[in-house]
């Protein structure tokens, strides 16, 4: 997934949700958009901070574990090569990381029995016992680590999206974007690295998707009206309230897409909203929608109504 899908199916789901009830503003509807962008980072920066958890409660185990009346042998002189592993302070000591953190209060403490989960998990993975027990590891071997408790250990858990689900209804669609990205930040991740690099990457584009964002919002918004009766020419075996709103939305958002934005090839619009009616609408959507904006998009061209400029953006 791309960020600009994800901007469209949460404008198409405000704007869904504006239809179910009428008495929403654009100005309310452009406002739960952005935060709902907001919060995608939010999300981004949740993930990684989870990870590091696993690092603290490994640290608060061997801390207790030394500090027993009878403590062993082993408790005494514990392996802390996962303590130790580099990734984490790389992460951890970010400046962009700790002032994220702290200006939007992202924290797992009232999760902790999430975290201890994923920490008993942890200690009995075959590949956590392979790391802990190698004679010696490279920076790499650290990261390959950390890479995998990420992608095996914890996003192939369902308690991972239910946890995060319930802490925000923002976040059901984000995950396919967002956590592509917390993927791809681990990887580029390098032993050089230091507290003021920047080794974090935007989910939107600052400028670029926030104005995209409104822009798609606030038009479709607009032009809804007018282009369902676009729509109504090509639909005269059906009668236009027997087609499911969100089918009716999905064609009408193509369409101010298709009208509004020169830079966006049109193959790119159709291609995105074709994708996005296979998951968000009914089996047979997807085909139906197709073909309905095949018909439209030729009487818009017809009718220079669509007119492209500029080698597109890319998506």
């Amino acid at each position: 997934m791309t960020s600009r899908r994800l901007i469209r199916i949460k404008v198409l789901q405000l704007l869904y949700a504006k239809h179910k009830k009428e008495t929403v503003t654009i100005e309310e509807t452009e406002r739960e958009l952005l935060k709902s962008m907001e919060k995608s980072t939010d999300l981004y920066y949740e993930t990684l901070l989870l990870i590091t958890e696993l690092r603290r409660k490994a640290f608060l185990k061997i801390d207790t574990a030394r500090n027993r009346r009878f403590a062993s042998e082993a408790d005494l002189h514990p392996n802390t090569r996962f303590l130790e592993n580099p990734v984490f302070d790389i992460i951890e000591k970010n400046r962009k990381f700790v002032s994220y953190i702290n200006n939007n209060l992202i924290t797992w403490q009232e999760s902790q029995e999430t975290v201890l989960y994923f920490y008993n998990k942890l200690m009995e993975w075959h590949k956590y016992r392979q790391y802990m027990n190698k004679p010696s590891v490279t920076f790499e071997e650290h990261k390959q680590l950390i890479l995998d408790i990420f992608a095996e250990l914890i996003i192939q858990d369902d308690l991972f999206f239910q946890i995060l689900e319930e802490k925000s209804i923002y976040w059901n669609d984000d995950f396919e974007l967002v956590l592509s990205m917390v993927y791809k930040t681990l990887w580029h991740i390098r032993p050089d690295m230091t507290e003021e690099d920047n080794i974090f990457f935007p989910i939107y584009k600052p400028s670029e998707d926030g104005e995209f964002a409104r822009a798609l919002a606030r038009k479709s918004f607009l032009e809804y009206k007018e282009n369902t009766e676009i729509i109504e020419k090509y639909t005269q075996n059906w009668e236009i309230e027997r087609i499911s709103e969100m089918d009716k939305l999905i064609m009408s958002c193509a369409i101010t897409e298709l009208k509004n934005f020169p830079s966006i090839p049109v193959k790119v619009s159709l291609d995105e909203y074709i994708e996005i009616s296979k998951t968000y609408s009914s089996p047979k959507s997807s085909s139906f929608i197709n073909g309905i904006l095949d018909k439209v998009v030729k009487e818009l061209q017809e009718e220079k109504k669509i007119i492209k400029t500029g080698r597109g953006l890319q998506q």
